[in-house]
């Protein structure tokens, strides 16, 4: 897949994300459709880092090795919100339970902002 193919991916998974945040919480699905969202969200993030990275020459295998170089040649402009964003995503795969998810819930804007921002550095630069 190309890098717009993946940049386009992200957009509308970004779309989705903000879509589910903009839902009330007191309804008991909201709080696992934005995880799960947020879930594809970050993957192809990572995934579109790799290949926008690999277009500049820079090889990565792991998220965290995207997000680093990414940081490294300005494209992030908080590598701890970054490496937050992936260690969220873990928790929330690896177990469930209601506190945890709803403490990774209300840090959902603040990912979703800097993935947006990535975004649209990422969709400026490689496709326009």
């Amino acid at each position: 897949m190309n890098a717009q193919l993946k940049i386009d991916a992200l957009g509308n998974a970004l779309k989705r994300l903000e879509e589910s945040l903009a839902f009330d919480l007191s309804q008991p699905l909201v709080v696992d459709a934005c995880i799960q969202r947020f879930e594809f969200s970050i993957e192809l993030t990572w995934k579109m880092l790799k290949k926008c990275l690999a277009i500049e020459g820079i090889e990565v295998n792991t998220p965290r090795e995207s997000i680093q170089q990414a940081y490294a040649i300005h494209w992030l402009n908080d590598e701890s919100e970054w490496l937050s964003m992936l260690k969220d995503r873990v928790l929330t795969s690896q177990t469930y339970k209601d506190d945890l998810a709803l403490e990774i819930y209300r840090r959902l804007p603040a990912h979703f902002a800097a993935m947006m921002a990535l975004y649209q550095l990422l969709n400026t630069r490689f496709i326009q």
